[in-house]
């Protein structure tokens, strides 16, 4: 404005010199003044004026804007995502670009869902119009700046356009480029992948034996089509423990992979393995890596109980039975099976029961209890051992019966008519509910031919020398100790009362009654044989026959105690009742 006022001045300085000319002369003519006038110095005073008023200068001035950075190296995603490789949800993608600045500010690399940034103010960072997925620290001009993009959200499409901007960090006028979307598979717009759906997870091939194959199916999708179908992979691990990288923590039953919508894989079971009901756990992954959201899933798969398997049985080592006599204790006998497996685990095997009986016995394994031919025997008396646990699937299984002394024979002898069967057992293994069966090779039970006598002696009672006892008969009884039909021997010694003696043979013996000198005589070297016949015993009652004695006193024998000692001796006989 000062100089515009001056421009003025200066053009109107000869009006106003003329004014003043004119008022002075008026002045001086009013009041007879006299003013000298220098006409020259007034001419060159005019003429500076006029020089000055014909010629003049103005300065110029212009404010320069700050200019936004520009790209040297396009934006490019890191890694580059692509139809075939895309950014998972939730995963991190990271841009790179390189900008210059004119004035050599640092700038910030930002990365937005829509063509609009706003640089920050003062300098800082700037912001997008629509979804900010990324800015950069502050970077240095001309280098490389980076900025990543966290836990990639869903817009639930596969696809998603972005715009790159640079922006400076000018203190009063920060300035963004403009948009930049690179090129190329590492320009826009980045590919993002959806994890898979996982809904179900069964057992469709169930409820196998130990060893059996089972099928698990996993109900399972993926929407993502870009780039094809992506391939789904099922895990299935024996625990609640998976990683995408590394699989199952603990066992892996099985993988199966599928591009539809189910995937199903299948394993087998070891041998043994327990009945029941066993969890397993199902995890889904597609083939960039990403699991379901619905990871992880659990079902179970049912292993069957399976019946205890008994072999290699053995009735009394393989040896004929030796039977025990009458009011001996009762034979003990074993049955061992080497050999009970279990494919649940010889644990599996709770007890055992066992059946002895002869071949022929009616309704064989089953037969219903008899001394003479079955003998059932109760869990208690059958033991398991040899089991160690684990994987071990053999047992030893043992098991006793007391053999009553009438129990049937089973050897030719005689015209035995029980001489075509033989003695087997059966062993019965049993685990919570199924039990599993199986018999011994036979073995003979042998016969025995036993006596007792009752009565202690004979007692003849008094007589005198000379005499004999005519009708009156001592008696003794003989039971059949045996298993067999039975006859018996006998012999005996002379009667002494030392030193007289009375003759063996003075002794005769009938199977009734009879008058003396009737009946048969003994003898102390030559058995005679007292034909009793009694038959087989079938049971603890006796079975009994009487013999008949009855003696004379020779002439002349002094009187006195006489003893002696007769011997019944047990004989087979074959031919006789077997019952």
């Amino acid at each position: 404005m000062s100089k515009i006022i001056k421009k003025q001045i200066k053009r109107s300085m000869p009006v106003l010199l003329i004014c003043l000319l004119i008022n002075f002369t008026a002045v001086g003519l009013l009041f007879n003044v006299k003013f000298n006038i220098n006409l020259a110095s007034f001419s060159n005073l005019t003429t500076r004026w006029w020089s000055e008023a014909s010629a003049d200068t103005a300065s110029s001035t212009v404010t320069v804007k700050n200019a936004a950075p520009a790209f040297t190296v396009n934006p490019a995603e890191s890694p580059v995502s692509s139809s075939t490789s895309p950014v998972n949800v939730g995963g991190t993608l990271s841009f790179t670009a390189t900008a210059d600045d004119p004035e050599n500010n640092s700038y910030y690399l930002t990365v937005c869902s829509t063509n609009s940034a706003t640089p920050g103010a003062g300098g800082g960072q700037p912001t997008c119009g629509g979804v900010q997925f990324c800015v950069s620290p502050l970077t240095g001009d001309t280098a490389q700046a980076t900025c990543s993009y966290s836990n990639v959200a869903d817009p639930g499409a596969e696809s998603r356009a972005w715009y790159a901007f640079v922006c400076d960090n000018h203190g009063s006028e920060p300035a963004c480029s403009s948009a930049n979307q690179g090129s190329g598979d590492s320009g826009t717009p980045f590919y993002i992948n959806h994890a898979p759906a996982f809904t179900v997870l069964t057992t469709t091939s169930d409820n196998k034996d130990p060893g059996g194959a089972f099928t698990v199916t996993a109900s399972s999708t993926d929407a993502d089509v870009q780039g094809g179908a992506d391939t789904l992979t099922l895990s299935v691990c024996s625990t609640n423990s998976w990683a995408t990288s590394t699989g199952c923590a603990a066992t892996t039953l099985c993988t199966g992979t599928s591009t539809g919508p189910n995937i199903s894989c299948q394993f087998n079971t070891a041998i043994p393995t327990a009945h029941g009901a066993q969890s397993y756990y199902g995890f889904v992954k597609d083939w960039h890596e990403m699991p379901s959201a619905a990871n992880s899933r659990t079902s179970t798969y049912t292993t069957n109980n399976v019946a205890p398997t008994v072999a290699n049985i053995t009735l009394n080592n393989g040896a004929a039975i030796n039977p025990n006599i009458k009011n001996a204790p009762n034979r003990v006998v074993w049955a061992t099976s080497t050999s009970v497996t279990d494919n649940n685990g010889c644990g599996d095997v709770l007890g055992a029961t066992s059946t002895f009986y002869m071949s022929n016995a009616a309704g064989g394994a089953n037969c219903a209890a008899n001394d003479n031919n079955c003998y059932r025997v109760a869990a208690g008396n059958c033991y398991i051992s040899d089991c160690t646990g684990g994987s071990d699937t053999i047992a030893t299984v043992a098991c006793t019966a007391s053999l009553a002394f009438h129990s049937v024979p089973t050897t030719a002898s005689g015209t035995n008519p029980y001489a075509a069967y033989n003695w087997i057992t059966a062993i019965n293994a049993y685990d919570d509910t199924t039990t599993g069966s199986a018999t011994s090779s036979g073995v003979e039970l042998n016969v025995t031919s036993a006596l007792e006598v009752t009565e202690l002696t004979i007692p003849y009672g008094l007589l005198q020398a000379g005499q004999n006892t005519g009708a009156s008969n001592a008696t003794t009884t003989v039971v059949n100790f045996g298993n067999s039909p039975l006859d018996s021997d006998l012999v005996g010694t002379w009667m002494t009362k030392a030193p007289d003696v009375i003759p063996e043979n003075n002794q005769h013996f009938n199977l009734t009654n009879f008058t003396f000198p009737a009946g048969t005589a003994i003898s102390s070297t030559t058995p005679q044989t007292a034909a009793i016949n009694i038959a087989r015993p079938t049971s603890a009652t006796d079975l009994t026959s009487p013999v008949y004695w009855g003696m004379s006193i020779p002439a002349m024998t002094p009187s006195g105690d006489y003893a002696g000692v007769n011997t019944f001796t047990a004989v087979f006989f074959g031919t006789g009742n077997w019952n």
